[in-house]
């Protein structure tokens, strides 16, 4: 009775001193790498972490790289180390300059050094160094000269890379169809500069651009209202305010739904007679080769069953931007609390937005309203 009492006790007692499974697995490694999608003209930092089983963490002093070719190797020397250790697992992180490195394919092999004991590997890691995709979007420009002020599209880019980086015109559209685009820009390394997104076709106001940039490249697309100057008057023109203009990074494709809103009116707008009140305008763009039709209905909140409003239906060239102007206001819910929505389906690849205006040509006020058409998915 007694040994079958303390087989278990000292089976329990020979447990408690053995190694955690955790310890056993220790020191531990994650690799990753900074930036995290490095490109060839990229300096590339290791950043490695982990858990180490004792106070003595890797530190720069004791830490060697050497490059084979597509092989990195981390050292850690502790040969003919003294220090006292505490004993206690501890979490570690160090950064590793590996430089510039060439594009491809690249293992990292992480390894520590002691004495009397042959140098083991604690970690491995991979990334790849690779040119930076390019992203394509599309925007649209506006030129709206007046007497007393203009409305007109701006377009600034910032370059985050280290390296020059070019924004390529893809394509213009306006209502007559498809023009030559503007000229390529390049923007120095880390550095903004300004991009043409104003300049149309004669007789045109608005017009939708397409055009690709390195994705450290961050665009901004907006609206200004500016003060009109004599010709040839060396003042700068004055802004009276800007609003943010969509910039799309794919196309709603044929068949697809996309909607627009909410379009309101406030209620001093909406006990005015209707033609002082604000213009509503719908811009449809037709990617695709073929003439397109659009369906498109506005959902309101108070209107019947389902809150759909009557169907309007709008035919835009292939590969054409038309800007539907001053949609009737008797037949949408703007007045009405939520506003109205626009459910835009086309039948080829498509964009759309909905705009709004008001008459005022007061300083300081900017008339415009944008509305990007989002999917509806």
């Amino acid at each position: 009775m007694k040994y079958q009492t303390l087989l278990p006790l000292l089976l329990s007692l020979s447990a408690s001193f053995a190694a955690p499974a955790s310890a056993q697995a220790l020191p531990s490694v994650v690799v990753a790498t900074a930036p995290s999608n490095p490109a060839p003209d990229d300096v590339v930092v290791l950043k490695l972490s982990g858990q180490w089983p004792d106070g003595c963490v890797p530190e720069a002093s004791r830490t060697a790289l050497t490059n084979a070719g597509s092989l990195l190797r981390v050292n850690f020397d502790y040969s003919g180390y003294t220090g006292a250790c505490t004993a206690v697992v501890t979490p570690w992180s160090l950064d590793v300059s590996a430089g510039k490195l060439a594009a491809g394919a690249y293992t990292v092999e992480v390894t520590r050094t002691r004495s009397l004991v042959p140098t083991e590997t604690i970690g491995t890691g991979s990334f790849t160094v690779a040119p930076l995709p390019e992203t394509t979007v599309w925007l649209p420009g506006f030129s709206a000269p007046g007497a007393t002020y203009s409305l007109a599209s701006t377009l600034t880019a910032h370059n985050a890379a280290p390296s020059a980086a070019t924004v390529t015109y893809l394509g213009a559209w306006d209502a007559l169809g498809p023009y030559a685009p503007p000229a390529p820009v390049t923007l120095a390394p880390h550095a903004a500069g300004i991009l043409d997104s104003h300049t149309l076709r004669e007789g045109q106001p608005v017009q939708m651009l397409s055009l690709t940039a390195p994705r450290r490249v961050t665009l901004r697309a907006t609206l200004e209202r500016l003060e009109t100057l004599p010709e040839g008057s060396p003042k700068v023109p004055e802004s009276f305010g800007r609003v943010e203009l969509p910039v799309f990074t794919e196309l709603f494709p044929a068949g697809s739904t996309a909607v627009a809103g909410d379009v309101s009116l406030s209620v001093s707008e909406c006990t005015v007679a209707p033609e002082t009140r604000r213009r509503v305008n719908l811009t449809l763009f037709n990617a695709g080769s073929e003439l397109a039709t659009f369906r498109v209905v506005t959902i309101s909140v108070q209107a019947g069953p389902g809150g759909i409003l009557p169907e309007l239906v709008y035919k835009v060239p292939p590969k054409s931007l038309v800007q539907f102007n001053q949609l009737p206001l008797e037949g949408l819910p703007v007045c009405q609390p939520g506003g109205a929505w626009f459910q835009i389906t086309g039948d080829q690849p498509f964009l759309a937005y909905v705009s709004t205006v008001r008459p005022e040509s007061l300083p300081g006020i900017l008339p415009y309203e944008i509305f990007p058409a989002r999917a509806d998915r």
